[in-house]
């Protein structure tokens, strides 16, 4: 695999070397420190941008092969292959602004049956790859068909290895100063062979504009990818970032800068327009304007101003950066300090904290659940301590375009190194799960990044125990993190129970019960990728938080930790709005584990993964159907999975579901004009929600009802099962669960009935059955669904057909009386 490093040797800029890539561990990119023999110089190793596999638009398989971007002029292909015959082949690309052109290369066309490992081209003089479209193979006597192709996306331009400009090297002196600094792009600097003595108590990399380092500029990402103070460090090669909130101003300086004692303790000159103040966003929508920010704590001042229903924009705005976790707040209710509240990303779409900001125009979108419309507040808001430095109260009536298009600048070419030099602490939480962290001391944050073997719609779930002696995953406090195709997610939950989130309203008191989103959200998600079978996720969070659901993460001691994962579900709550929310973890920690961690502990890695089978595709089983019979008994049972509930229905269940007749969520035929008995085993105490499920007939694919808003309830329509005029369920009885003997193994069972008898074991409360009937009638649709009442996805279809009586809708005894009477008949006779 091709790389680009910065070296130490004067004589030359870059090298190329290679660096190992690991298949069976996905997307593990080892830094290394490689000594190049005939430069005698360490290297950086830069990974190149993955683009995807060439796609045919022929016959499969006719084209294929693996595109990275190497740098801004130049693209490498893995595995190149062209079996396609009858047409010669040549390179070719595109842009939305630039026609099909050539790429050259060696030979300059080929035919059926060429291939190739390694193919590197360069594209043409005065082309980059920020100004393509696409890439691919083109038919060489018409360049316009295009055989294969492979789309390039922005986010991928922007994640392009470049090259490196040299800047100078740091001054020898005070504090053992070492070290040569490289520009890598806009936002990017290498510093190699760094040395610091660490003595300093508040030195951080830092960058801005003037002749001479001062505190207007801004601290640097360094490491792990977090604004940390220096340590000591010796003859070490970092990679140091601008924040996004010096991004948007000039760079004339690199210093390393005392911040408490407002001392410069080394720096060189960048020179001028090397890394330019890119222009201010600009658009020609109408404003409205919501309010100004008057001068509050931490110099917090601006103006801000509505351009359609989801975007703001803030003008002249400035804040001071210093405070801990500062964020752009939205919240709904009468007072700022109400709930629910929002994070609003930041100008780049990030939601770190925020870094200081002088005299700058932002431009700000709201989360796609919420619009000016639909919140009271705009706030600056600090996270760990429930304080808004400035706030506005959101005028009613406003009116506005409901969309707009933003121009936005040219994307920031970025030479992302993958893995720190900075040593980190990594842990294997079991043979799917790692779990790494650095603390930041500065700011009393700490940076998480969980890995794990999972599937692309599944999460992974890391925080503290629910006890402090013990794992226990009742009471705990956890970070979940997914991937979707919004991006990456990370949010704060509380275990209060063993159940599916439940959100009720009653009489104004909002209940949360089971594994909620906690009201105060105090977890950032800060990047994350999936590749091949592995997802990688980081998010950050304060060691301590005023949330009294969550728990603190201590230093200097050892702390039970818990884990889990499992299928990305959705609630409808009471406010009617649909939230993503963990359904049931189908792995995770026993009880008996010794699960312990010490946070603050000397670096060590001891992490090892490596994921085999994580997406291969598993048949579901058979759809059970349940026709012919007038009782039916429903218990609660295990879902089965991507072989049960998920395979079947397509949804991803809680993780239960409802067992008919002990049969996993059949399809069940009913007749129009015959009356059915229910005998319900779902659970009767309400005030215990992870067992109680009333058993009920809706026309909702997702079911419960009785957790939804009043307004939600006239959408529904309910059959039976629910006295709606009262909102109390009918027929509820004792618990009954097939439950597992011990961990889930529906993965390696091809029938259901060999994964009943081997895996579960049927275990009931004491106390009676509940039971109801039910008549269908010519107003019954011909398909319902049988559901839980308090949770959503745990049932499936119901037939409802007009054809007559089934067979044994008719009784035994009736039957054995007709005979007998066709017996007299036939006597007498």
């Amino acid at each position: 695999v091709h790389c680009t490093c910065t070296v130490r040797d004067s004589s030359a800029a870059t090298a190329c070397v290679v660096c190992t890539h690991n298949r069976s561990r996905a997307m593990r990119w080892f830094l290394a420190v490689l000594w190049a023999v005939s430069l005698q110089s360490i290297g950086l190793c830069l990974k190149p941008s993955r683009v995807g596999q060439l796609a045919p638009t022929g016959a499969p398989g006719s084209v294929s092969g693996l595109v990275f971007l190497l740098n801004h002029t130049a693209i490498y292909i893995r595995d190149f292959s062209f079996t396609l015959a009858g047409t010669d082949g040549v390179f070719c690309a595109g842009g939305s602004a630039t026609d099909t052109f050539t790429v050259s290369s060696s030979p300059s066309s080929f035919s059926s049956g060429h291939s190739s490992p390694d193919v590197e081209l360069a594209l043409p003089d005065g082309t980059t790859v920020a100004e393509l479209a696409w890439f691919g193979v083109c038919n060489s006597s018409q360049v316009t068909s295009v055989l294969a192709s492979v789309v390039i996306l922005p986010q991928v331009v922007s994640n392009v290895p470049c090259e490196t400009t040299f800047i100078g090297e740091l001054p020898a002196g005070s504090n053992g100063l070492a070290g040569r600094v490289y520009l890598l792009n806009r936002i990017t600097f290498a510093v190699v062979g760094f040395s610091y003595d660490g003595q300093a108590d508040d030195a951080f990399f830092w960058v801005g504009a003037g002749d001479t380092p001062s505190i207007s500029g801004y601290p640097c990402t360094y490491g792990d990818g977090i604004v940390t103070r220096l340590p000591a460090l010796e003859d070490q090669d970092v990679v140091v970032n601008i924040t996004p909130n010096g991004q948007g101003t000039e760079v004339t300086y690199f210093a390393i800068w005392c911040r408490s004692n407002n001392i410069n303790l080394g720096h060189i000159p960048v020179p001028q327009g090397l890394i330019p103040t890119p222009p201010p966003p600009t658009t020609s929508a109408p404003m409205v304007h919501l309010g100004t920010l008057v001068r509050g704590q931490h110099r917090v001042s601006g103006e801000v101003f509505a351009l359609a229903d989801r975007t703001l924009m803030l003008t002249g705005f400035n804040y001071d950066g210093t405070a801990p976790g500062a964020r752009f707040y939205a919240v709904r209710g009468s007072s700022v300090f109400a709930s629910p509240a929002w994070t609003i990303p930041d100008e780049t779409g990030s939601t770190a904290p925020l870094g200081s900001y002088t005299d700058r125009t932002l431009i700000l979108t709201l989360p796609n659940e919420i619009t000016v419309h639909t919140i009271d507040w705009f706030s600056v808001w600090c996270v760990p301590f429930r304080i808004s430095f400035e706030e506005i109260r959101i005028p009613d009536d406003i009116e506005l375009q409901s969309e707009i298009e933003i121009p936005t600048l040219e994307p920031i070419l970025t030479c992302p190194v993958l893995t720190s030099q900075i040593p980190v602490n990594c842990k294997n939480l079991n043979d799917d799960i790692t779990m790494s962290w650095v603390v930041d001391s500065t700011s009393d944050i700490i940076f998480i990044t969980l890995c794990g073997c999972v599937l692309p719609d599944h999460y992974i779930a890391f925080g503290i125990s629910g006890s402090d002696t013990s794992v226990l995953m009742f009471g705990g406090d956890v970070t979940w993190t997914w991937l979707d195709n919004e991006g990456v997610h990370a949010g704060d939950l509380h275990l209060s129970d063993y159940a599916q989130c439940l959100i009720t309203n009653n009489s104004g008191t909002v209940t949360r019960v089971g594994a909620c989103p906690d009201v105060q959200d105090d977890v950032t998600s800060v990047s994350g990728f999936r590749e091949d079978c592995t997802t990688c996720i980081k998010f950050a969070r304060p060691l301590a938080t005023s949330d009294p659901t969550d728990r603190p993460f201590l230093l200097g001691q050892e702390q039970f930790i818990i884990w889990s994962m499992g299928p990305v579900g959705t609630l409808d709550t009471f406010l009617g709005d649909t939230i993503p929310v963990p359904f049931r973890h189908f792995i995770q920690p026993s009880s008996t584990d010794d699960l312990r961690v010490n946070f603050s502990r000397s670096p060590v890695d001891e992490c090892s993964l490596q994921c085999s089978d994580c997406e291969v595709t598993l048949e579901p089983w058979p759809q059970p159907v349940l026709e012919h019979t007038t009782t039916i008994n429903c218990k609660i049972g295990q879902s089965g999975n991507e072989r049960g509930y998920a395979g079947i229905t397509g949804t991803s269940g809680w993780g239960i579901a409802w067992y008919l007749n002990s049969l996993l969520i059949p399809s069940v035929t009913v007749f129009r004009g015959v009356t059915y008995t229910f005998t319900v085993e779902g659970g009767d105490n309400p005030d215990n929600p992870s067992f109680y499920h009333p058993f009920y007939i809706t026309d909702s694919e997702r079911g419960g009802y009785l957790a939804k808003s009043p307004e939600d309830q006239e959408q529904e329509t309910v059959y039976a099962g629910i006295d709606t005029t009262r909102n109390i369920p009918l027929g509820v009885g004792r618990y009954c669960e097939y439950g597992n003997i011990a961990e889930d193994r529906s993965r390696e069972f091809t029938t259901f009935q060999e994964y009943m008898s081997t895996t579960l074991r049927l275990e009931c409360e004491e106390g009676a059955v509940g039971t109801f009937t039910w008549t269908p009638d010519d107003t019954t649709p011909d398909v319902v669904y049988y559901q839980c009442a308090t949770h959503q996805f745990l049932g499936w279809k119901m037939t409802v057909m007009d054809s007559g009586l089934p067979r044994t809708a008719v009784s035994i005894p009736f039957l054995v009386a007709c005979f007998a009477v066709i017996a007299l008949v036939v006597s007498i006779f």
